[in-house]
């Protein structure tokens, strides 16, 4: 069994609940050129996989510096807190340093692990010293609540840190995974009340202002049918003020009408000949928006494969060499990223059907074997007029399983 995982799933979906049969299939893409490793051995956490994965990771990606940072920042979070983490890879720089993020589940444990990290006092004193840290305690302690409306409403939490503030701040970007938000009438907007009475006045502190709000709603009215908002993003790490929204399911022709009608321009026209010009490479797109009172110039497109068609290697390395070719990825960093993926397994003794994997935090007991997959999740093009283009590559190392019968759950 040779291979890796494509980008079946994306960066931010591990936490659903339910599948999405159109993009989510929770099945292995082999390609014939990866050797499956043997997988760690059980109760690891965070910073004994970043110390397994590591010889495996081109230094040129993540040089051996950035890697202790990374343990560094990792090894505040102790405990059965995540099996899903990531890394935010610049492809225009010749820096070999990654921005750090993990998972936080609502299901299996993940959830409750992280409120008795944050309220036992478990993180470290200079940690409590930020005002943040006390939003997330309160957000976590009340999405915890069974009785709560964030209980079924937040799927689950991603913490994003910084490069660059590593040793500034302990503060992250915080992202929560809703269920998903869709476009609505004005006569039923109410139903989304939670996210702007309950979920984000915890996250940040203080109650949105009524124009924020108002441009909330109003960017989920008019959302194009069958899209939804699935991740809504506290900065808190930034200066920056607002909300970012990642909005799914958007076909490419919908961007450019979409973001029109919420209040954002573009005079050279740019970004919708370089859309007409992805549509190439990729058949998935992501749209990210930043709200402040308006929509801010800059936006986040990002680039990936629906499950059923592409995902694999050479579908990746095309989309890579075509960047290369616009001056957005450096060829050295294409070669990486294609080097980073892999998989290990906990037993490899068995000859298992690899499309019974799924994510782990969908398993319902401990009665399966685990695979260990490093894979790209996804490209992020930032697009503001008037500026250079820049690409991101989001790399994900997440947990898999299959139960030990070989059956399917």
């Amino acid at each position: 069994m040779n291979g890796f995982l494509s980008q079946s799933i994306r960066f931010g979906d591990p936490l659903l609940t339910t599948r999405d049969s159109s993009f989510i299939n929770g099945k292995f893409h082999l390609d014939d050129d990866l050797i499956i490793r043997n997988f760690p051995s059980t109760g690891v956490n965070t910073v004994d996989y970043l110390d397994f994965i590591e010889k495996y990771v081109p230094e040129d990606l993540i040089s051996q510096n950035n890697f202790s940072q990374l343990k560094n920042i990792a090894g505040n979070f102790s405990g059965d807190l995540t099996s899903y983490f990531g890394f935010e890879s610049r492809l225009g720089s010749s820096k070999a340093k990654v921005d750090f993020s993990f998972a936080v589940s609502s299901n299996r444990g993940e959830r409750e692990a992280l409120v008795n990290l944050i309220t036992k006092n478990n993180l470290p004193d200079t940690f409590y010293m930020h005002p943040e840290w006390q939003q997330l305690s309160n957000f976590t302690l009340v999405w915890m609540d069974p009785n709560s409306i964030l209980h079924d409403k937040v799927l689950g939490v991603w913490f994003e840190f910084d490069e660059a503030s590593f040793f500034e701040t302990s503060v992250p970007c915080v992202f929560i995974n809703t269920i998903p938000i869709k476009t609505c009438s004005i006569n039923t907007i109410s139903q989304y009340s939670w996210l702007t009475d309950v979920a984000i006045p915890l996250l940040i502190g203080h109650r949105l202002s009524k124009k924020m709000e108002e441009q909330l709603f109003d960017c989920i009215q008019k959302m194009p049918p069958r899209t939804s908002i699935f991740q809504v993003g506290t900065m808190l790490s930034r200066s920056t003020y607002g909300l970012r929204l990642v909005i799914n399911r958007i076909r490419s022709n919908q961007i450019i009408p979409y973001l029109k009608s919420i209040g954002w321009s573009d005079k050279s026209e740019g970004l919708s000949s370089f859309i007409e010009e992805l549509e190439k490479y990729v058949t998935r797109f992501v749209l990210h928006i930043h709200i402040n009172g308006k929509v801010d110039p800059k936006i986040g497109v990002e680039c990936s494969f629906y499950s059923g068609s592409g995902g694999r290697k050479k579908d990746w390395s095309d989309f890579l060499t075509y960047l290369v070719e616009k001056g957005l990825c450096l060829p050295e960093k294409q070669d990486s990223l294609l080097r980073f993926t892999g998989v290990e397994l906990e037993d490899i003794t068995n000859d298992y059907n690899l499309d019974s994997f799924i994510p782990s935090v969908k398993l319902p007991d401990n009665g399966y074997s685990r695979a260990s997959v490093r894979f790209i999740s996804h490209i992020k093009i930032v697009y503001q007029p008037g500026h250079p283009l820049e690409a991101k590559a989001y790399l994900g190392v997440r947990e898999y399983g299959i139960p030990n019968n070989g059956g399917n759950y």
